[in-house]
């Protein structure tokens, strides 16, 4: 299993990290930061608390959260990230949990799915925090709220970073989260400076699903290729990050759409009625197939849709760059096709 170097750095911090500090958005009365004694750990902060604003109003947060039930899969892979180990996660989109997750995510208690949490499981588990989304769970934030202090994203997907101040927030460890994202800045900013020499190759990305194909523009993995700085295909560019849609669904005859210098592709056999496999043979032995770019080129790389797509937490994202450092940045995959080999 394949765990992020972030994961290591995250939880070495927090060892030192204790109640946020307060900033323009949420009211604290946290204290200082205990500073670690020489050769040992940090104390642990005292039992204060913090006001944390969020898409459904304010809520009142004890610092520092131990017991935290996690109802997305960004809430999840984030927290863990932050190094706290959840007592309650939902299940992932797929049978098992995702291979770029820490094997701390197997010791929590499942409580339903994102779309469906079991209120009664949740209680059960006596939480401290829990982490939702608006997206998802409006409609049961009073009664979440009634079992515990209730924090809440406005959305997920293409919000990812934002979320990630948040739940630091509502885990008071805010010092913790702007570090990971420091770290995320200086690493996708490295990232920019190794994909120069390679002349603005375009990157598109597909979902092969049982009943229909998807190019993503935005959301989740079309944000961590933005921030790396890969430029997407005519076809593929918005006018409007924010309010441009997520993802196009493709029909054989708009192959085309699909094209660009560099093809990644995703396959999702759990994800609704029908043959996958049968699907992505239709399409990849379509005449339009074969006259891509990509595949003239030989680069098409299939990925794996844990961290490309179904994650959605700094976790996920720097298990992206993995990939994508991977490939543009060293020998071999990408930078083969896009240097004929040369690199």
């Amino acid at each position: 299993m394949r765990t992020p170097l972030v994961v290591a750095a995250g939880l070495l911090l927090l060892t030192a990290a204790a109640c946020a500090r307060p900033t323009s958005s949420p009211t604290t009365t946290a204290g200082p930061t205990t500073p670690a004694p020489a050769g040992g750990e940090a104390t642990e902060p005292s039992a204060d608390t913090a006001t944390v604003e969020h898409a459904m109003g304010a809520t009142e947060v004890a610092c520092t959260p131990q017991r935290v039930v996690t109802l997305g899969q960004g809430q999840t892979d984030t927290t863990l990230a932050l190094g706290v180990e959840p007592v309650g996660v939902v299940q992932p989109w797929t049978a098992e949990f995702y291979d770029y997750l820490p094997e701390a995510v197997h010791e929590a208690d499942v409580v339903g799915t994102e779309l469906e949490p079991s209120l009664e499981r949740i209680a059960a588990l006596d939480p401290d925090v829990i982490l939702g989304s608006k997206l998802r769970h409006e409609a049961i934030y009073e009664q979440l709220s009634a079992i515990a202090p209730t924090v809440v994203a406005e959305t997920v997907g293409r919000t990812w970073k934002d979320n990630v101040s948040l739940w630091a927030q509502a885990l008071c460890r805010q010092d913790a989260g702007d570090h990971l994202l420091a770290q995320w800045r200086q690493r996708t900013a490295s990232f920019r400076q190794g994909l120069a020499e390679l002349g603005g190759a375009s990157v598109s990305l597909v979902r092969f699903m049982p009943a229909e194909v998807r190019i993503y523009l935005t959301g989740f993995p079309g944000s961590v290729l933005r921030d790396a700085g890969l430029e997407r295909p005519p076809a593929q560019q918005v006018d409007d990050w924010e309010a441009a849609q997520q993802l196009i669904t493709v029909s054989q005859e708009r192959i085309p759409q699909m094209d660009a210098d560099v093809m990644f592709t995703m396959t999702s056999p759990w994800a609704g009625e029908g043959d996958v496999g049968q699907l992505k043979d239709e399409y990849t032995s379509h005449p339009l197939w074969h006259k891509l770019d990509a595949v003239h080129s030989d680069a098409v790389f299939p990925v794996d849709e844990g961290h490309w797509n179904l994650g959605g937490g700094i976790l996920a994202a720097n298990a992206m760059m993995d990939d994508l450092e991977q490939h543009f940045l060293e020998p071999g995959g990408a930078r083969a096709a896009l240097t004929d080999g040369d690199a």
